[in-house]
């Protein structure tokens, strides 16, 4: 009898102990990822840079890596700790702090496509996507559009008519507006205004939410482009302290004298909204 006690408290013992770790990995994992099929946006805190997640369910869609392995470490607290595909990434542009990080991506998971506009550029990093990754790039233009259940995307530019590169390279931006649930999200890359003029052809209306162009920049967001889109928010992202001072004054108070919501990443930190 005392043995049968002994076995008895020490399975209880062992039962109560397996009990609580598999608790702690459900509890671990619980605060990793609350899964949703729900889409949502995620705009990174990564530094001085951009980078966007849009995603729903086990779809993502990766808009730009940031300057470096930031988004690495970003990345999983969002996406489901099972899923180790993103279906498809966005480079808008090859400056190092956008790209570099999808340098990064590439290395940790299995990327299905790369969206970018083929232009001409020294850049290492642009380079050896070239080199290396020629079976998944596609080239975007104008009109071209891709999307899953509630998420729809339409690129807006560049023009398919374009015909020559523009020197400043931010102008060469893939700018895309996504369509999740019945908002829309403006998303313009290191556009500056001279590409916001031509967009406003497109008749681009009732924005809720507007990745501002070359992060805040006075380059960017011109008074009559902000009018049009009239968006809800605008997103600036920007590192803390950079060296070109973004996001720059003159931008800030456009968005005030609009009675714009306006969030800056570095005082934010990641910025997530649900739909």
């Amino acid at each position: 009898m005392k043995n049968k006690t002994i076995i008895l408290k020490i399975f209880k013992e062992n039962f109560l102990n397996i009990l609580f770790f598999i608790l702690a990995i459900l509890f671990v994992l619980g605060g990793k990822y609350n899964y949703t099929n729900r889409p949502m946006i995620v705009f990174f805190d990564i530094g001085q840079g951009d980078s966007i997640l849009i995603q729903q369910g086990n779809y993502q869609v990766l808009v730009d890596g940031g300057p470096g392995d930031e988004i690495i470490f970003s990345l999983p607290k969002y996406m489901p700790w099972y899923d180790n595909t993103i279906e498809t990434v966005v480079l808008t542009h090859p400056h190092a702090d956008h790209i570099n990080g999808i340098m990064s991506i590439l290395q940790n998971y299995e990327v299905e496509r790369i969206l970018y506009n083929p232009i001409e550029y020294q850049n290492s990093a642009y380079e050896y996507l070239i080199e290396n990754y020629k079976d998944i790039l596609v080239s975007v233009k104008s009109g071209d559009t891709f999307g899953y259940e509630d998420i729809f995307f339409t690129v807006l530019y560049p023009f398919e008519t374009n015909d020559k590169q523009e020197e400043n390279i931010n102008n060469e931006s893939v700018v895309l507006l996504a369509r999740i649930a019945d908002k829309k999200i403006l998303l313009m890359g290191d556009s500056e205004q001279e590409v916001e003029e031509k967009l406003l052809q497109e008749d681009i209306r009732d924005v809720y939410v507007l990745k501002i162009g070359h992060h805040c920049s006075r380059t960017s967001t011109s008074q009559m482009f902000l009018t049009s889109v009239s968006p809800e928010v605008a997103i600036c992202s920007v590192g803390m302290n950079n060296k070109f001072g973004h996001p720059h004054y003159e931008t800030i108070e456009k968005l005030k004298n609009a009675n714009v919501q306006y969030l800056i990443t570095y005082e934010e930190g990641d910025i997530l909204l649900n739909f």
